[in-house]
């Protein structure tokens, strides 16, 4: 075989040898994504979907009328993003962790084929409430949410009235008069195709790598390269329009609010709230306020003072 006819043999094989090794990677990352830390409990909600989440109660026994706080993360963000704070409040306050359909280790639809409802805005909050009411008890809940997650957590507490106590909202999209005017950019059904078949080491590594304890680190990294993150964002894409914050949502809740944001974000809509409180900080970039460690310290300790205001 001469040279000429060799060459492209070989950048054949060099190629299907790539793809190979690429797929095989995406396995092994796939199953520790499904693995997740090994301490995750599940719920199957009214919508089909099962959700994993943790619980982690306070250290102070004797306390029933504690609230409850439940963590609700932002678009493409898993419970891992939380590990500062859940660290900082382990054992000072009962909290509930958890990933939405089809992050982490939940699933997203059910049954040998999983086939779900149809992706709505109310699967989203619907499981929400599903996962209060299946873990408080008799408690009142502490709802914090995340950018896209403080739309969620409004549109929760609205429905759970009188069970929510507070809430807080961390780096909240602006608010809107109506709702539906923005929507977070589609995702690619191509990039999940190739993502499927392990193009998940081609990705740029992330802004937050390095910045979260390494066991928390290792898993993010995995969950940030398999295609399942990024088909669930795909889905919550096409309805986060309708995930946002708008002034008759506001006007729905009545628990009190604490609102915590950069110093450089746009509150404009949450100062017209009588019953909610304002925070600015810095120190962190906007929209990594998670991934600060000091930050995230902060807002610790106002989420714990919300929760003991409450009693």
């Amino acid at each position: 075989m001469s040279t000429e006819t060799r060459l492209p043999a070989i950048a054949a094989g060099s190629i299907l040898g790539a793809m190979l090794f690429g797929a095989g990677r995406q396995v092994a990352r796939h199953r520790r994504v499904l693995a997740g830390r090994g301490d995750e409990k599940f719920l199957t909600t009214t919508s089909g979907n099962r959700l994993s989440f943790r619980v982690n109660a306070a250290a102070e026994p004797g306390r029933p009328d504690r609230p409850l706080i439940v963590f609700e993360s932002g678009f493409m963000a898993t419970m891992e993003h939380w590990t500062w704070i859940s660290e900082e409040l382990n054992g000072k306050a009962s909290t509930v962790f958890y990933d939405r359909s089809g992050y982490g280790r939940s699933r997203y639809g059910h049954g040998r084929q999983r086939t779900p409802q149809p992706f709505t805005p109310r699967t989203v909050v619907s499981d929400l409430v599903d996962l209060v009411r299946h873990t408080r008890g008799e408690r009142r809940v502490v709802l914090v949410g995340h950018a896209m997650g403080a739309g969620i957590v409004l549109r929760a507490a609205a429905e759970l009235e009188d069970v929510v106590a507070g809430a807080v909202l961390l780096e909240p999209p602006v608010v809107t008069a109506a709702p539906g005017p923005h929507r977070t950019p589609a995702i690619s059904p191509l990039f999940v195709r190739s993502m499927r078949i392990g193009c998940g080491d081609l990705l740029p590594r992330p802004s937050w790598a390095g910045t979260l304890p390494e066991h928390s680190a290792r898993l993010c990294d995995d969950q940030y390269r398999d295609a399942r993150l990024w088909e669930a964002g795909r889905r919550e894409a096409t309805v986060s329009a309708d995930l946002g914050v708008h002034e008759a949502l506001l006007a729905s809740v009545r628990a009190p609010m604490e609102v915590i944001a950069h110093r450089d974000a746009d509150l404009t809509g949450y100062g017209d709230l009588r019953h909610a409180t304002h925070r600015v900080s810095d120190g962190f970039r906007p929209g990594r306020l998670l991934f600060s460690r000091r930050a995230a310290e902060r807002v610790a300790a106002i989420v714990s003072a919300t929760g003991e205001r409450v009693l």
